[in-house]
């Protein structure tokens, strides 16, 4: 970075003096003498001040890209050796990992300034990798200081700067006495209401000030009467905390008013009145007054006085007025002359005496104003948000430039400031013309993204909100009798704007609509609205790129490649279980053939596949008899299917959609359907997520082996007894089954002795000293065939 090495043999940026003394005076600042514990220590403190010169030294490189390419190549080495290298003391190389951060954020600004532009590829790093992975040492610190599970999970997911989780991890918890002893990784319940024993809160403990509420009529009228919504006048006629009265005006344009957005647990909230304790309201109208004295300049006495819009009294208790008030919800946000955040855990610091960093940190990374799903659009639909501190509202873009200001002046802010940009437009990207840098991905993407780590009390709450991001009917979702049906409504609608849905959708599932027709779609897209999860945020993410699928009465309409799965007994006439009971066996795998092609593969269950590694013993035994077998009982149907997700492909193994055929009635007609698609498709309903891989050709031969030595067995007439005996439980069944397996470990052992490439297989692709326990693999793997037909291409689907 200094350019004190030599360049190439003999030559450096600098004279060869002025290098040797620079590099002198580095180990004498950088390396320390011998400690107490006779240790020596390396620090890159004084580095930190070499910005400038390092600036100055790339003026006098006479080609600028190759520099800047072995910087980055450099950079790059150092990051995966750093990362690589066992049992080093995760402080040194974390340390390391900073420097390298700052080194490499700084490389990528100077290669953005650079003028004449310079184009050189830039190449990600991941400084940040493990160090707040779960189960480690920064992971059980936070959740030691109060941290909930979720929310680390979230800067997990959120957060790619390792300066960024850091500065976070240290941040001291407002609330670390909160329990989080009951909340997962994707759900918090300590936020979690009752609506039944949910009561407002006073503003200071003691406080037994009466509830004022607005006037219901006149706030009903405007909703039922006109196409606007009402607004509160705050009139303050006395001096005292009870001298004030809340006047309900209809909403005109012009006239401004601040948007509330709060979390309810934090006591502002009330489900059964529009009515607040009178301190709460007078300590709102406060901080509007004292907001609008920040964000307006000119002479106060010309000044138009901000209304107030607080959902408490201005969406009415009752459900007629509600859902009407709810249609509206997106002007609200959109009209407001600002959105005021009061969040509880933010309001005990001063945004003078706090660094930006940690200010915009706190309400992105750590409030739980950004966990809540009703706050996501308060955010995102406003023109100027306002975050309340303590002593006064800061706009939220105002805060942004000054961490961007920061981060210009001290390189280790600015992936911070990146981490932080992203986040600002998990809020800003559902709508253009907002204050600040957008994105432009995919709307299914970004509500994903933002969705995921949010809750929601009311289930049915969540596709009205998806509804306003969306720029949906929120009329037509709300007039649904059930959440479920709204989500499906929501489904609709997206298709009908976006003019297709994702087809991947029906590869990556937690948790799906009941409805027929409806049974692909997700149910929810919050993770927290998920029991069971297996989804990490990515694979949420990727099933939502594309728009090739359609929804039909039917099912979702796409065109992808598969298979149909054909059960085939070993011997004509015996049945596809000759030996049952032979083991106890689990279906941790199926063994599929492809006899006009050769090759062969094997099945697994994806979410059992995804659960295994954190299972216990005992939970994976009662996962295994609750399902009893639920692929061999699917494919024995003769009706099974797997569609491929092709793009998923990673080392011969693919995700696929099992399902099962379903018949099409001959009197079926659709609009969205042709006559020639009903004849060419398939119907099915969709049951499970398979992983399916193709066998090596070391598999294959081991495969192939042990399917004759089935074949063998099959053949030989102590199998034949044993379909003749009825009684399971029977002395003669029990000593047919003893013959049947001896059978099974004679041919085993025979052919270990007689087809060394048999043993050799065995050894290299499961292991050492098998020979015992491999007869078990023939009434396990091949009680039956089970044979693959392709099907074409761009087969014909509808998935239900």
């Amino acid at each position: 970075m200094l350019g004190l090495n030599e360049t190439s043999p003999g030559h450096r940026m600098v004279e060869d003096t002025l290098a040797t003394e620079e590099i002198r005076k580095l180990y004498e600042t950088c390396v320390s003498a011998a400690d107490e514990d006779g240790n020596r220590y390396i620090s890159a403190k004084s580095v930190l001040e070499s910005s400038q010169i390092i600036a100055e030294r790339m003026q006098l490189v006479p080609d600028r890209r190759e520099r800047f390419i072995y910087m980055r190549d450099c950079l790059q080495f150092a990051s995966l050796m750093t990362l690589s290298i066992e049992n080093l003391d995760e402080t040194v190389r974390y340390s390391i990992c900073a420097l390298g951060e700052y080194f490499s954020t700084g490389l990528f600004q100077a290669i953005t300034l650079s003028t004449p532009k310079v184009d050189v590829p830039i190449v990600g790093f991941s400084w940040h990798q493990n160090y707040m992975r779960s189960g480690g040492t920064m992971d059980k610190q936070m959740l030691q200081q109060g941290w909930c599970p979720s929310e680390i999970e979230k800067l997990r997911s959120q957060f790619t700067g390792l300066n960024t989780m850091h500065h976070i991890a240290q941040l001291q918890r407002p609330n670390a006495n909160q329990d989080h002893s009951n909340c997962t990784r994707h759900l918090c319940t300590a936020f979690q209401m009752d609506i039944e024993t949910y009561k407002p809160s006073h503003l200071f403990d003691g406080c037994n000030c009466d509830l004022i509420g607005i006037d219901e009529r006149a706030s009903s009228l405007i909703l039922r009467s006109t196409d606007t919504y009402p607004i509160i006048r705050f009139d303050q006629i006395g001096e005292g905390v009870d001298d004030f009265e809340l006047v309900v005006e209809p909403y005109e344009p012009g006239v401004p008013y601040v948007a509330l957005s709060h979390v309810w647990a934090n006591g502002l909230g009330n489900p059964k009145a529009n009515s607040l304790p009178r301190c709460q309201i007078k300590h709102v109208a406060q901080l509007i007054a004292s907001m609008q004295t920040e964000a307006e300049t000119g002479d106060a006495e010309y000044r138009t006085q901000y209304r107030m819009w607080i959902d408490t009294l201005c969406c009415p208790v009752e459900l007629g007025g509600k859902l009407i008030a709810l249609e509206r919800i997106a002007s609200v946000y959109l009209n407001a002359a600002h959105v005021l955040v009061l969040d509880a855990s933010l309001t005990g610091f001063d945004p003078q005496d706090t660094h930006p960093a940690e200010l915009m940190l706190r309400v992105y990374g750590a409030s739980p104003w950004m966990r809540r799903l009703w706050t996501l659009q308060e955010g995102a639909l406003t023109k100027s948000l306002y975050i309340q501190f303590a002593d006064n509202a800061v706009n939220a873009y105002a805060l942004l430039v000054k961490l961007w200001t920061a981060a210009n002046s001290d390189p280790r802010y600015m992936k911070i400031w990146q981490d932080v940009v992203g986040a600002y437009n998990e809020l800003q990207g559902f709508f253009s013309g907002r204050e600040g840098p957008t994105t432009n991905q995919s709307p299914l993407i970004t509500l994903q993204r933002a969705l995921q780590f949010r809750t929601v009390s009311v289930a049915s709450d969540e596709p009205l909100c998806i509804s306003t991001l969306m720029k949906l009917d929120t009329k037509y979702i709300a007039a649904a009798p059930d959440a479920e049906t709204r989500m499906a409504r929501v489904w609709e609608l997206i298709y009908k704007s976006q003019g297709g849905l994702p087809s991947r959708v029906i590869f990556y599932a937690d948790e799906l609509l009941s409805i027929p027709g409806w049974r692909w779609a997700p149910r929810s897209l919050l993770g927290s609205a998920v029991k069971d999860p297996v989804l990490g945020l990515d694979e949420r993410v990727l099933r939502l790129v594309g728009d090739d699928g359609i929804p039909t009465p039917l099912g979702l309409k796409v065109a992808l490649p598969g298979c149909r799965l054909f059960p085939r007994s070993l011997v004509a006439g015996l049945p596809l279980h000759p030996w049952p009971g032979a083991i106890n066996a689990t279906e941790d795998q199926i063994i599929l053939q492809d006899t006009r092609s050769g090759k062969w593969y094997r099945i697994m269950d994806r979410y059992r596949s995804k659960k295994i590694s954190s299972w216990t013993a005992e939970e994976l035994s009662a996962f295994d008899r609750e399902q009893n077998f639920p692929l061999c009982r699917e494919i024995d149907s003769g009706k099974c299917v797997l569609i491929y997700d092709e793009k998923s492909m990673v080392d011969r193994t693919v995700t696929t959609c099992m399902g099962q055929i379903e018949e099409i009635g001959e009197d079926f007609e659709h609009a969205s359907i042709t006559s020639a698609e009903l004849q060419s498709s398939l119907r099915i309903h969709r049951t499970r997520a398979v992983l399916m891989s193709a066998l090596g050709d070391d598999e294959v031969r081991m495969m192939m082996a042990f399917r004759e030595m089935a074949g063998v067995v099959a053949t030989d007439q102590e199998t034949s007894n044993l379909q003749a005996i009825g009684d399971r439980e029977s002395e003669d069944w029990k000593t047919c089954m003893t013959k049947v397996k001896d059978k099974m470990k004679e041919v085993v052992a025979e052919a270990w002795k007689s087809r060394p490439e048999v043993r050799q297989t065995v050894e290299d692709t499961i292991g050492l000293d098998m020979e015992e326990y491999m007869w078990a693999f023939i009434p396990k793997v091949f009680s039956h065939d089970v044979m693959v037909e392709e099907t074409p291409s761009e087969q014909l689907w509808f998935v239900d």
